[in-house]
């Protein structure tokens, strides 16, 4: 099991072309192709995994199904990620597509969390960069969807910066402080697209 740091940053899409320049200076290596990402994230009937993570209870879970549509050898992943007092990590499984379709039909039974069904679908559009020894992802063109009847909003405002590490933890604390001097917070696609879609009242964006 490995932990990792992870740090998010949420600026305006007008900020994308200044962020790929501070990467690129300080020898940014772009990682991969961009992508396009599908995740659908399950919840109980409760939305208690959704209310953990507003309310930044631990330990506390995120279950989802990731994809990439846009990709000629389309593959689905099973992904658990965890925050825990430890740290964070994901458990992450291949899984056919006719698993896929029956999780979505039938859900996904969870020991902490009990059944939980398909809730909410976000796709958007990625970017990798390696920078100092840590991953840097930028994500746009978010798109929130209830996969029940499909309404959907798009927000093409938003630019989400993650920075990743499991070993250089110090060179990523040194890439926000130093290269990227922009306040961290606390976010979740998965939270946003509840508040979205199903206009919960139940935000809690915290800055530390």
């Amino acid at each position: 099991m490995s932990f990792r740091l992870e740090d998010k940053i949420i600026l305006h899409i007008s900020d994308r072309l200044k962020i790929k320049n501070i990467i690129k200076i300080n020898t940014g290596i772009k990682l991969y192709p961009s992508r396009k990402i599908s995740s659908i994230y399950f919840d109980n009937k409760y939305l208690d995994m959704f209310k953990d993570s507003e309310e930044g209870s631990l330990p506390r879970k995120k279950i989802r199904i990731r994809s990439y549509p846009e990709q000629k050898n389309n593959t689905f992943n099973l992904e658990t990620k965890i925050t825990s007092v430890e740290g964070k990590f994901k458990k992450s499984e291949k899984i056919t597509d006719s698993q896929q379709k029956n999780f979505l039909i039938n859900g996904i039974f969870d020991s902490s969390y009990g059944l939980c069904k398909k809730i909410v679908q976000v796709s958007y559009d990625r970017e990798y960069w390696l920078v100092k020894g840590a991953r840097i992802t930028i994500d746009h063109n978010v798109n929130y969807e209830n996969p029940i009847n499909q309404n959907n909003l798009v927000d093409n405002e938003s630019l989400i910066i993650e920075i990743k590490s499991i070993k250089n933890i110090i060179n990523v604390q040194n890439l926000l402080s130093n290269i990227l001097p922009l306040q961290k917070q606390r976010f979740s696609k998965y939270c946003e697209g509840i508040n979205k879609i199903y206009n919960q009242n139940y935000k809690q964006r915290l800055s530390y």
